[in-house]
């Protein structure tokens, strides 16, 4: 257990150290500059679900999320041309504006927090452990 300890202690801590910085210099916060980098994946525009699904969340919680990125300006919601019943979330220019000022502040914090440490390693390590766990592997074995 001292790993899953480790691992999910230093994601908190790097998440509040990041969203601090973002906080102090007047940026979008780090929830919602994850969410603009999900619409940015999706050449600016993505249905709910798939913000559900970039970032982990359900749809509810996504529809809500939406609701703030649209309460600050940051995205708007448009008539999905190929499905009626949805719609398609975009980035205003205010969130393409937010997006990459964050982003640049986030990287920033991020250096800072890794230091020197080789952080490909730790990010390949990272990658085959979830997807070793995308693959279902745990569930079977705890069954």
């Amino acid at each position: 257990m001292k790993f899953f300890d480790v691992v999910v202690g230093y994601e908190i801590a790097l998440w509040n150290a990041v969203d601090e910085v973002l906080a102090a210099r007047g940026m979008v916060r780090l929830g919602h500059l994850h969410a603009l980098r999900v619409l940015d994946a999706h050449e600016g525009q993505a249905r709910v679900q798939e913000v559900s699904e970039d970032v982990g969340i359900t749809v509810g919680a996504a529809s809500k999320l939406v609701d703030r990125l649209e309460r600050d300006g940051l995205a708007e919601r448009q008539p999905n041309p190929a499905n009626r019943r949805s719609s398609l979330v975009r980035l205003t220019p205010w969130g393409q504006r937010s997006l990459a000022d964050g982003m640049a502040v986030a990287q920033e914090a991020l250096d800072q927090a890794v230091g020197d440490e080789d952080v490909e390693q730790v990010v390949a390590v990272l990658e085959r452990l979830r997807a070793r766990l995308a693959s279902g592997a745990v569930a079977r074995s705890a069954a």
